[in-house]
């Protein structure tokens, strides 16, 4: 059954506290045996009031009902508990997963849309908590009515076949509905999440859909998919309306009949009052733990979407291109070359043939047209991708030798659009090394120290656009990749965004080949002109490998074309 299947998926993805689990199992079956013990105390005072049975013996059940009530709610307090303790393991432990995965296989936006997955990770999360306590009501509730079953078998059997067969009938048009509810629901939110990508590319495009005006031809986008919404939304309110309208007239049409005919064993001696009170109350138990099995199948139909659709992210993997190797040497010199390397990219060349050296203690730069396979040939460097041909060395090794470890630690560098957070100066270096000497040398040594105190708190200040403009944000990032004691430091475009913010930027890559080496990507003639070795390409090719030497180049080599 659906809730059966849904918590298989929930421990798909998660193995952890399976001990709260079945504490929640435990929890929610005792609480709810514990409202089959009050019926059983009136009845008795009951049996003793009409057959007159020992006075004093009502009080000894009326005081029954308060251990009866406590048998209840104590249960029910160390499920709201376990409840707790779950959803925050829940929370934190699958989001922290599913962002993990996320970065791993980044090829997963080509086959899932960002909508989707911004919302699978925030709103359906939140949810999986809820499909583990509604799996365990379901079950408790299962036990309650087989208990209650036994009951009737024990006092009458065929008020026992009759009051199962109700309910048995009751229960599977519950969950016919419940299915096509989720079948509805699923499809109403594939239409949310093409809402939502919708709505990120407006915001990630506003000011050129302000501009050019295409805001009318968005909103006309935006309401067919909202009308398609509407279809699905319509069908599932459908599907809700006959499990809470129509569906109920079974069991209440069928006590009539269940309880005349009790009414009819009463009155032929075959059944005491007490009994028949008993009964009612367990019939009326019966119908009315049905009707939260109903409310239970529609809220589980609903979180088993959301399950399937964080399994559906966690089961995307992407291709490998990069496997690491298990050389570990950390005494790296730093010297880069590229040996006749050519990379393709979905049936595309981008690079051919590419060869130059990049030498410790030296800046080279990479030069070219947009398009030229700059950023390509870095990402080569970043082993994001593996060549398709001819190989990249450092210290004369291949690259992919290397351990992740090894070569993370040895080669480090600088986006165009760097990844700096929203929280202090110092998390944002604490995420390479958390000594605080070490961030105060590494922030000096490029210039950033003297404006860091200058901010309201400090180290302590949260980084924000107010606080740090871009250029301010990239040399953060250098001090960083600094930080980092990597020997190779790549720089894809840092100066491109914030040049004119950044003086002297410069100076401080001509201080940091001092036990470096440096690769960079560049359109700047300041940068440009102060390189040891500027590679030019076009096309994929490199067209030029210049050597700088007091102010004169010397062509070295020129790639064949």
């Amino acid at each position: 059954m659906i809730y059966i299947d849904t918590l298989k998926d929930v421990m798909k993805i998660t193995k952890g506290k399976k001990s709260l689990v079945v504490m929640s199992f435990v929890a929610q079956t005792l609480f709810s045996f514990a409202w089959l013990l009050p019926p059983i105390a009136t009845a008795q005072i009951i049996n003793i009031l009409t057959e007159g049975g020992d006075i004093m013996q009502v009080w000894l059940w009326a005081g029954l009902y308060i251990v009866f009530f406590a048998a209840y709610y104590l249960p029910r307090m160390w499920d709201w508990s376990v409840y707790r303790d779950l959803a925050a393991y829940y929370h934190i432990h699958i989001q922290k997963k599913l962002m993990e995965h996320i970065i791993n296989n980044d090829a997963i936006f080509e086959d899932v849309s960002k909508g989707k997955i911004i919302a699978t990770c925030t709103d359906d999360v939140r949810w999986v908590v809820d499909a583990v306590d509604c799996t365990a009501a379901m079950f408790s509730k299962v036990l309650r009515l087989l208990a209650i079953f036994v009951v009737f078998a024990i006092n009458n059997i065929w008020v026992a076949i009759a009051a199962t067969l109700i309910d048995v009938i009751y229960f599977a048009l519950m969950d016919k509905n419940s299915r096509k509810y989720a079948k509805y629901y699923n499809s109403s939110r594939k239409y949310e999440d093409r809402a939502a990508d919708i709505l990120n590319q407006e915001i990630a495009n506003s000011k050129q859909i302000r501009a050019m005006d295409f805001m009318p031809e968005l909103n006309k986008k935006y309401e067919h998919v909202g009308m398609r919404w509407v279809q699905e939304y319509k069908k599932r309110r459908n599907a809700r309306a006959r499990a809470f309208v129509t569906d109920p007239w079974i069991p209440n049409v069928g006590k009539i009949a269940l309880y005349v005919f009790m009414g009819y064993l009463v009155l032929e001696g075959q059944m005491t009052i007490g009994i028949l009170v008993l009964l009612v109350s367990y019939y009326e138990q019966m119908v009315s733990c049905t009707d939260e099995m109903r409310d239970t199948l529609v809220s589980i139909s609903e979180y088993s979407v959301r399950i399937k659709r964080i399994l559906k992210v966690l089961s995307f993997t992407q291709k490998s291109e990069v496997e690491f190797g298990e050389l570990d040497n950390d005494y790296i010199a730093g010297l880069v070359e590229f040996q006749n390397v050519s990379f393709k990219d979905k049936g595309k060349w981008i690079l051919r043939r590419v060869s130059f050296k990049a030498y410790p203690n030296e800046i080279t730069a990479i030069v070219g047209p947009k398009g030229a396979g700059k950023t390509s040939l870095m990402n080569l460097i970043f082993r994001f991708s593996r060549v398709t041909s001819g190989q990249i060395l450092v210290d004369n090794e291949n690259i992919y030798n290397y351990s992740k470890r090894a070569y993370r630690t040895n080669v480090s560098g600088v986006f165009e659009n760097p990844f700096v957070l929203e929280m202090t100066v110092r998390e944002n270096l604490a995420l390479v090394d958390k000594n605080q000497k070490h961030q105060i040398a590494a922030c000096k040594r490029v210039g950033l120290h003297d404006f860091i105190m200058q901010l309201p708190y400090g180290y302590d200040t949260v980084v924000t656009n107010d606080v740090m403009g871009a250029g301010e944000k990239q040399l953060l990032a250098v001090a960083r990749a600094v930080l980092s004691r990597a020997e190779v430091l790549l720089f894809d475009g840092v100066q491109s965004e914030g040049v004119q913010e950044i003086p002297g930027l410069a100076g401080i890559l001509a201080d940091l080949k001092q036990d470096h080496t440096i690769i960079l990507v560049t359109h700047e003639d300041e940068i440009k002109n102060m390189a040891d070795r500027i590679v030019k390409m076009e096309r994929g090719k490199v067209v030029s490998c210049r050597k700088v030497s007091n102010k004169q180049e010397v062509v070295n080599k020129k790639a064949s074309k």
